[in-house]
């Protein structure tokens, strides 16, 4: 399965991020390249925050430079994470992403290695397959159509500064693309071409790592989805799965294989539930810094929109800027409120046919109930966690926010 993530590696390994190399990725070298771009990550944070703060009385320009330094911030603590805590993500990754976890579970590895004949067991065959297909391409299409989106994004800021510099009249003007302050003069030619350069770099930076990061947790988490559903489906079905197995010799007498079961499942959930944990943990200021950018970026993209001409060539990347904001919130939103949702209906399938157990049985499964009820959230800050409603809070506020500040300007 490793191979299948190589076009992964092909894009973190530009920045030195080299937890889905095959081999050898621990070495110093790729430690140093990954050093150096955080770095490099930091000024672009950096330089961002000095261009706010000495335009600060020229607004337009205030909010240009806001948009850099808000996608400078989320860069930075993308590249930390990375840097800081490879080690667990290489290991997370040999956990949800190099191998399927699923087989651990004696049932699945069970049907997985042989023909079985039983048609519910054929049925949880076919999703395991399915299933592994879908969570294994969704996160390398979204890997690619967002690397495409904030591609086109950083070549409109780099050729918006090169139209600039060819067509205003001052042709003395350094026009740069980012709106950045540098702590050297830009008066001589070659000063200049150089630090247009670092701009190109920390640009096509900001587009591999962003893409990267932010699509390795996608795939991470759409594992978690996937296997809460395959949990579910074994649950609901726990009765006539339990007589095919001892139909195909896999199993002893019904009642004894279901309880079998059911424990494969209790023990599997809590692996899943101590990953989740341990992912959300390392990922906690990411969530939060991503969120509240994407609620600031949002309304100094709308309101330099809404002061420039809206359809300037000028324009069109703050528009692509600000859907990209939004669109990677959406996706994680989304993805931390179908790990509620499966954890619900998971909940509901585990006492669905209480009935037809035993005592001891049912002892289980009121374990395995009370073990559920505190699902997986992923938890940004105090009680908040991703979710849609998260996502309309974001949505919301970045609207008034807009409100806000549009009305302040139409006072002055």
């Amino acid at each position: 399965m490793i191979a299948y993530y190589n076009a992964f590696h092909r894009i973190l390994s530009l920045v030195g991020i080299s937890f889905f190399a095959e081999h050898n990725w621990d070495s110093n070298v790729w430690l140093f390249w990954q050093i150096t771009n955080v770095f490099i990550g930091f000024l672009t944070f950096i330089f961002p925050v000095a261009f706010c703060i000495v335009n600060f009385t020229n607004l337009p320009m205030f909010i240009a430079g806001a948009c850099i330094w808000i996608t400078g911030l989320v860069l930075f603590i993308s590249l930390c994470i990375c840097l800081f805590f490879r080690r667990s993500m290489r290991q997370y990754l040999h956990e949800m992403g190099f191998k399927d976890a699923l087989l651990e579970m004696p049932l699945v590895g069970a049907v997985m290695a042989r023909t079985v004949k039983g048609q519910h067991l054929i049925e949880l065959k076919k999703m395991v397959q399915e299933t592994q297909k879908f969570f294994m391409r969704m996160p390398v299409l979204i890997l690619k159509m967002y690397m495409t989106h904030v591609f086109v994004t950083a070549t409109l800021y780099l050729l918006g500064g090169l139209y600039l510099a060819v067509t205003r009249e001052n042709r003395e003007d350094r026009i740069l693309p980012f709106e950045m302050w540098f702590p050297w003069s830009l008066e001589d030619y070659r000063v200049y071409i150089a630090t247009f350069l670092f701009q190109v770099y920390e640009g096509y930076l900001t587009c591999i790592a962003y893409a990267g990061f932010q699509s390795t947790l996608v795939l991470l988490n759409g594992q978690v989805i996937r296997q809460l559903r395959i949990l579910q489906h074994i649950l609901k079905h726990i009765d006539v799965l339990s007589e095919d197995m001892v139909d195909e010799g896999l199993g002893r007498e019904w009642q004894g294989t279901c309880t079998d079961l059911l424990t494969q499942c209790v023990k599997h959930y809590m692996k899943l539930k101590s990953f989740s944990n341990r992912l959300n943990t390392i990922c906690r200021p990411f969530y939060l810094v991503m969120i509240l950018d994407a609620t600031m970026l949002v309304c100094v993209c709308s309101v330099k929109i809404a002061i420039s001409d809206k359809l300037s060539s000028d324009v069109i990347k703050y528009y692509l800027h600000e859907v990209c904001f939004v669109m990677i919130v959406m996706i994680f939103c989304f993805l931390g409120q179908q790990i509620e949702n499966e954890c619900e209906e998971l909940e509901e399938a585990v006492t669905e046919k209480w009935y037809v157990f035993d005592l001891r049985h049912r002892r289980h499964l009121i374990i395995f109930k009370v073990a559920l009820g505190q699902r997986m959230p992923i938890i940004i800050f105090g009680s908040v966690t991703l979710s849609l409603p998260t996502f309309t809070w974001f949505i919301k506020t970045g609207a008034s926010f807009f409100t806000f500040v549009m009305t302040f300007l139409e006072h002055e």
